[in-house]
């Protein structure tokens, strides 16, 4: 990454962050859906992508590791926190109709975007309803549901890299998977352009609240949680059909459990601790792996406790 903005003897001039936007020893476990996670050594709320540029020249002058938190959905962070500079994209949620092209900036949230779809009467996203976060991380875990995967609605993504520069990029160069993608070696999404159809508004809104409702009736919707712990694995049943099976549903460790509604949730019902996640975790692995010869991998991010 390379350094714009250094002033004489090698100190960050800071330019365009300031003390609201730059923050120090945030608690994370308010950001997250887990309610789970310490102090930041460094958050920034970015408002711009003059910004979000400016923060990562800052991360680089000061040797700071980066994670981008979003809205704090898919990631268990540890309970000592995470010694690096912590970003959140809310504040970049700008949103623009052109036609059947909707243009995006990384914070949006989801179910935001859902609504105003629906009221312009755009078609594409309805499978998607309920599911928590920010556009961003839908973009680079190429979130899904209901046999929709958001890399189909994809007309180009705007993307900050780690060397500062700003590339526009498709879906086709992003090795976008299933649950995954190339874009966090590439650097931050900052843009989103989705190409969605055109339909009636109400028939729209009715669809994106069945699948709502069907997303309340199967998972533990409003619970603290990260969603699906485990990706479904190729060429085997589904992960939570597995985990029910190896009977891992109510199975708990302190305030942590499988979810009685969907086993590849895991919950936190109480004051549960990165500890009793990660048990949870590793225990459900083993029970699967014993019962089917199947090997889970992490659909959440994990971080790692220094």
């Amino acid at each position: 990454m390379e350094n714009r903005r250094k002033a004489a003897g090698g100190a960050l001039s800071m330019k365009v962050l300031t003390e609201e936007t730059l923050k120090k020893n945030v608690e994370l476990s308010k950001y997250t859906t887990f309610g789970i996670g310490g102090p930041a050594q460094f958050m920034v709320e970015p408002r711009s992508t003059e910004e979000l540029r400016e923060a990562l020249d800052f991360a680089e002058s000061e040797g700071l590791k980066v994670l981008p938190l979003g809205g704090g959905s898919d990631i268990l962070l540890p309970d000592s926190g995470f010694r690096g500079l912590v970003i959140r994209f809310s504040r970049l949620s700008k949103v623009e109709v052109r036609g059947q092209r909707v243009i995006c900036e990384a914070g949006v949230y989801l179910q935001r975007l859902l609504n105003l779809a629906a009221k312009e009467g755009l078609s594409g996203l309805e499978p998607l309803a309920g599911i928590p976060g920010q556009l961003g991380g839908a973009i680079a875990k190429n979130a899904g549901s209901y046999g929709r995967e958001i890399v189909e609605l994809i007309r180009s993504v705007t993307i900050l890299t780690w060397d500062g520069e700003i590339v526009d990029t498709d879906a086709r160069e992003l090795s976008i998977v299933y649950r995954g993608s190339r874009i966090p070696d590439l650097g931050l999404v900052v843009k989103v352009t989705l190409e969605l159809a055109e339909g009636d508004p109400e028939r729209i809104t009715a669809e994106t609240e069945k699948f709502l409702e069907r997303r309340k009736s199967e998972q533990p919707y409003g619970m603290r949680s990260a969603g699906c712990v485990f990706k479904n694995p190729e060429n085997a049943e589904p992960a939570g059909y597995l985990l029910d099976k190896a009977g891992l549903k109510g199975f708990r460790i302190g305030d942590a459990a499988y979810s009685e509604i969907h086993a590849n949730f895991i919950v936190n019902v109480g004051n549960a601790s990165y500890g009793d996640i990660l048990k949870l975790i590793e225990i459900g692995k083993e029970r699967v792996k014993e019962e089917f010869g199947v090997s889970l991998e992490e659909e959440i991010v994990v971080v790692q406790d220094d």
